[in-house]
């Protein structure tokens, strides 16, 4: 378990650094890259098609909510920026 939630954190925090530098197009191959990450090491694994595409499923968040965090951020950091110039 220590190790599937250690490469969760690892994905939210990539997607954190693809949302610093990239736009959203970049979250493509990204995804693709970790669906056929998890697919090819639940497979070799032997786990069951449930428990791969529950990783999947997982892994795609866990990226995609690192990438929206650093978004939602930066858009905080704008608006306020904006009021202070405003006043």
């Amino acid at each position: 378990m220590a190790l599937e939630s250690t490469i969760v954190l690892v994905l939210v925090l990539a997607g954190a650094a693809l949302g610093m530098r990239f736009k959203v197009l970049i979250l493509v191959p990204a995804v693709l890259l970790t669906m056929l990450f998890a697919a090819v090491f639940g497979v070799a694994r032997g786990e069951m098609f449930s428990s791969v595409a529950i990783a999947m499923i997982l892994l795609l968040t866990a990226i995609q909510v690192g990438y929206l965090a650093v978004i939602l951020v930066r858009a905080k950091i704008a608006s306020v920026r904006a009021q202070r110039t405003a006043v």
